[in-house]
């Protein structure tokens, strides 16, 4: 359990943020309106909005803010967002990400709904892709249900690509760094038509020998990956069209879980939970994956006088082919043959208002039909191909097939009602049917079920001044039930109490956005997996109720011209409120009553800072520099395993032109080694993050 100090410190956290919550409007209504920092304009919750007028915490990442900071994946700024964790598994494709204390469940939705360019993406598979030719991120904390319906019970994550432009322009950029590793990417777009039709082509390929090395010293966490995205837009005076497509195919690595030592009373040796090198990956079979992605959507925008009609139609599946050890130990025994295939379609129409009076309001629907196919096949390993021939003798044989139909309807009004005081109510019904079965199995198992949210949203934000906003907010958000290999597991609920601010200070040099909130989790999903000689199994469970209290504060200034400085802290204190039995692979859980959730850090601390120096005329020396901290959290429900709090370090070196430059790069240059994942069962598998990384870059820009 949290200790009296770490309880006391984010309680003093807590209070701190409410007392400057109705203390700074004193300060803020000195300020005059300034330029310092670029206004900037989010899109989050479905309309163009000013940052620092929107009453919710939200972290953005600018294309400037992208490139300083050499963001190429989803980690590049999940670590430089408060409050947001991204931990790898076993295999290349699917990462897992804890917002706000909710974390991922494997085989069930992420807590956090994940936006490119207006489609929702359908599960943890496609989120970890590389980011390029992007213009803005934009992390939305707290439950989004009313906007964004199952998935966003902790929040939304939205990336907006580059638009095609009606000029020439592209750029060029490659990158080569240790473990042989090199990326070259690319981005071209102007128009078809002059101010009428547009197009933007951007692509990338890489490869890696990886950063990961096995006991016995060969690299096993490879990579390489071609991908293209293409965009066409047409801008009329009223009608605006976009069709946009992306293809990825790669290879990749799986399976390189290694085994946690044993003490000398025989149980797993606590202290050496995050001594990932001890012994580091021992199986004989060097695990593989193989992946294609496709996507592709049509969004349509008709402005009419006050009213804009939206249409977005997207389609995506993802094919992956995984195969690799299955015991984890030097033995030829068990491997692990599985195949993951996931197709998405979504359509969605809404009605968003566009008028000047002091009612704004936006309604629609939203549709989803998807299916999710997993072959599994574990069992002995082939006799005369152990790296590549099929498993025999099998421990499993399952083809699970799960069909999904959702639906929803959804509506977000707010009001002025006084030129300070705005109200708004948010409401939306999601209905998600679902089947599963075992296709393969002798008798059948055809389940289905049904699972259905009302999400309400109720909000208050006073513009106390141009340059202070405090707001208050009850929202819900819901992560929907399903199947993990046949077995059902209920709905995820959060109803979430928030208090923040955001302001701006001394001649807007200095921006601080602030919230304190209180979460009541109902039904939390944990997965688990089962690995035994005899038995490999996944599983999904609900906690009947958790208790989060935390609070998110972010600080941007700018005190000396050329210099901006960024930080943020996030807390996410935990408390399991209720507990039942659960699947016999936990054990006795009873006493994990009061002991916190797994796979959530107590905390979170950035800090990052951007030195610009000219040194001629159109040529400057950017310095870039991020330290990030997360707390220790446990993996098991009773809290005895456990990684340790941990510090990691990035930056960039680039000389600038006013097309081009050249930089030096590195991530994690401390090189922090620490376990994300150990079974939750308690057989020892772990998972360990990435090593070092560095390299050099230039890119050319016309």
């Amino acid at each position: 359990m949290m200790s009296k100090g770490k309880r006391n410190f984010s309680h003093a956290l807590l209070a701190s943020t409410v007392m400057t919550a109705l203390s700074l409007p004193v300060v803020a209504a000195a300020a005059e309106p300034s330029t310092t920092f670029e206004e900037i304009v989010v899109t989050s919750r479905k309309r163009e909005e000013r940052l620092q007028s929107v009453p919710e915490m939200v972290t953005v990442f600018t294309a400037a803010k992208i490139e300083n900071a050499n963001v190429t994946s989803l980690r590049g700024f999940v670590d430089l967002t408060p409050n947001l964790l991204v931990r790898e598994t076993f295999r290349t494709n699917e990462t897992f990400l804890t917002m706000r204390g909710i974390a991922s469940a494997q085989g069930a939705l992420p807590p956090v709904a994940f936006v490119v360019d207006g489609v929702q993406v359908g599960s943890n598979d496609f989120i970890n892709q590389d980011l390029m030719d992007i213009q803005q991120i934009e992390v939305l904390k707290g439950p989004q249900g009313t906007l964004y319906g199952q998935g966003a019970i902790a929040g939304a994550i939205v990336i907006t690509t580059k638009e095609p432009t009606n000029e020439l322009e592209g750029m060029i950029k490659g990158s080569y760094g240790n473990a042989n590793s090199y990326r070259i990417a690319a981005a071209v777009s102007g128009p078809i038509v002059e101010d009428k039709l547009f197009a933007r082509v951007s692509g990338y390929y890489r490869d890696s020998d990886g950063l990961i090395k096995s006991a016995a010293g060969d690299r096993i966490t490879p990579e390489d990956q071609a991908s293209i995205r293409g965009r066409l837009e047409y801008r009329g005076e009223r009608l605006k069209l976009s069709l946009r497509g992306s293809y990825a195919d790669g290879d990749g690595y799986c399976c390189f879980l290694d085994i946690v030592p044993l003490n000398a009373q025989g149980g797993i040796d606590l202290t050496k939970i995050d001594d990932v090198k001890n012994p580091g990956f021992v199986g004989n079979l060097l695990g593989t994956e193989e992946t294609s992605f496709r996507d592709v959507s049509f969004k349509i925008d008709y402005d009419f006088d006050g009213v804009t009609i939206t249409s977005i139609t997207g389609y995506a599946e993802v094919r992956q082919y995984d195969f690799g050890d299955g015991d984890y130990t030097a033995a030829p025994v068990v491997a692990q043959d599985l195949h993951f295939d996931q197709d998405v379609f979504n359509q969605e129409i809404r009605f968003t208002s566009t008028g000047e009076g002091p009612l704004q309001w936006i309604f629609g629907g939203f549709y989803q039909d998807r299916q999710d196919r997993q072959r599994v096949i574990v069992g002995a390993q082939h006799p005369t191909n152990p790296q590549g021939g099929l498993p025999s003798g099998s421990i499993l044989n399952q083809l699970n097939v799960t069909d999904r139909e959702a639906w929803a309807v959804f509506g977000q009004a707010s009001y002025d009602i006084t030129d300070k005081l705005n109200a708004l109510v948010g409401l939306r019904y999601d209905h998600d049917k679902q089947n599963n079965e075992n296709t393969l199995a002798v008798v059948s198992n055809y389940a289905e079920a049904t699972f259905t949210q009302l999400q309400p949203k109720l909000q208050l934000s006073y513009q106390w001044t141009e340059d202070f906003l405090a707001y208050i907010t009850y929202s819900t958000g819901f992560r929907s039930g399903g199947y993990t290999q046949s077995t059902e597991f209920d709905n995820e609920e959060s109803r979430n109490y928030e208090l923040g601010f955001k302001g701006s200070f001394l001649d807007n040099m200095l921006t601080v956005n602030s919230s304190a909130f209180f979460t009541d989790l109902r039904n939390q999903q944990l997965s688990f997996v089962v690995v035994t000689p005899t038995e490999f199994r996944r599983g999904a469970v609900n906690i009947p109720k958790t208790d989060i209290h935390g609070m998110d504060l972010e600080v941007q200034a700018s005190p000396v011209e050329n210099l901006d400085l960024t930080a943020g802290i996030g807390v996410s204190e935990t408390t399991i409120r209720k507990i039942v039995p659960l699947d016999p692979a936990l054990g006795n859980v009873s006493s994990a009553l009061g002991k916190h959730s797994p796979l959530v850090p107590g905390f979170t601390f950035n800090f990052g800072a951007t030195y610009t120096v000219p040194v001629s005329d159109g040529m400057d020396v950017v310095i870039h520099g991020d330290y990030r901290r997360h707390g220790g959290y446990y993996f098991d429900l009773v809290n005895t395993i456990r990684t340790q709090s941990a510090d990691f370090f990035s930056g960039r070196l680039a000389l600038e032109g006013e097309n081009w430059s050249v930089a030096a790069w590195g991530k994690n240059l401390s090189n922090t080694r620490r376990a994300t994942r150990v079974s939750e069962t308690g057989n020892r598998l772990r998972t360990p993050n990435m090593p070092r990384s560095y390299g050099i870059e230039a890119i050319y820009k016309f």
